[in-house]
């Protein structure tokens, strides 16, 4: 099989050099690359990833505002800025995880900051992102997780009809798609570009870092992390909470729609773990 590759056309158009792929993903292509002495990356998506196009648009919309700054672009590959090497997850190792969660807020409100730019018209509504839970409700899962399936379904469908509030999102934050900069701060990478309530941007905190379980199934930090977005985002902590749990029947839908992989087993367990332990939290009304 032929090694990827960046366009030639596009190799003497942006001026790169020193091209070399640092990643490749079940959606995209990504290089660094030098351009006139400074660093940059350059993403390419694949046929499977052209559902990332609003994320890029996103991207064009933000211009570096609290996200990674796209230099060029032609067709599904992009030229953008380069973040640097150190991801949030990484940070968080090391500084813990009060720590990380106030640089979080930070990217968010960033992210969220209002533009006088109009929005991209080819955002993903939310309701379109949750196709994969619902249809997962639909053709019934199986026994053993039905029970959190159908509670997860039932809390976006309420979610989603109650949204006051509609704006351009992220949509895919969490501390893999966090990295320091190199022109200093931390600025988010690869969002989906949604549309929809800015609660529903941190949903994905909740499950992360990747495979930190016991973090993520302690309720105390559920709850911690409910209010401090809450206070954020000017909301209540349940409705945080709320969006969180319908993210992680989301999240255990898309990784039933293929074969279970080892890693992807261990993501199921961690999202439904954590749905039906958003489900007691609720329950007993320890959030707000």
């Amino acid at each position: 099989m032929q090694a990827p590759s960046v366009s030639s056309v596009l190799v003497d158009a942006w001026g790169l050099s020193n091209i070399r792929l640092i990643a490749d993903t079940h959606s995209s292509f990504v290089f660094r690359a030098t351009q006139q002495e400074l660093p940059v990356i350059v993403k390419t998506l694949k046929p499977e990833g052209r559902g990332e196009r609003p994320g890029m648009d996103f991207l064009r919309w933000r211009d570096g505002l609290g996200a990674i700054k796209v230099l060029a672009q032609e067709d599904d590959t992009a030229l953008l800025e380069d973040a640097g090497h150190l991801t949030l997850r990484t940070y968080h190792g090391q500084v813990g995880d009060v720590i990380a969660t106030e640089i979080i807020v930070d990217v968010l409100q960033r992210l969220h900051a209002p533009s006088s730019t109009p929005f991209p018209a080819a955002l993903t509504p939310l309701h379109a992102h949750f196709g994969a839970l619902f249809s997962l409700e639909k053709a019934g899962a199986k026994a053993s997780i039905a029970d959190v399936i159908d509670w997860s379904a039932s809390i976006a469908r309420h979610m989603l009809a109650e949204q006051y509030v509609i704006k351009p999102l992220h949509g895919d934050l969490h501390h893999d798609n966090i990295i320091g900069g190199e022109r200093g701060g931390w600025i988010a990478i690869d969002p989906q570009g949604l549309l929809g309530d800015p609660a529903y941007d941190v949903a994905n905190v909740f499950g992360n870092p990747l495979y930190a379980t016991d973090e993520i199934l302690d309720p105390q930090r559920a709850i911690r992390l409910a209010r401090r977005f809450a206070t954020a985002l000017d909301c209540t902590a349940s409705k945080i909470l709320r969006f969180a749990a319908a993210h992680a029947g989301l999240s255990a839908a898309w990784t039933l729609q293929g074969g279970l992989t080892p890693s992807g087993q261990i993501n199921l367990d961690e999202r439904l773990g954590f749905a039906r332990m958003a489900r007691s939290i609720l329950a007993e009304q320890f959030v707000d």
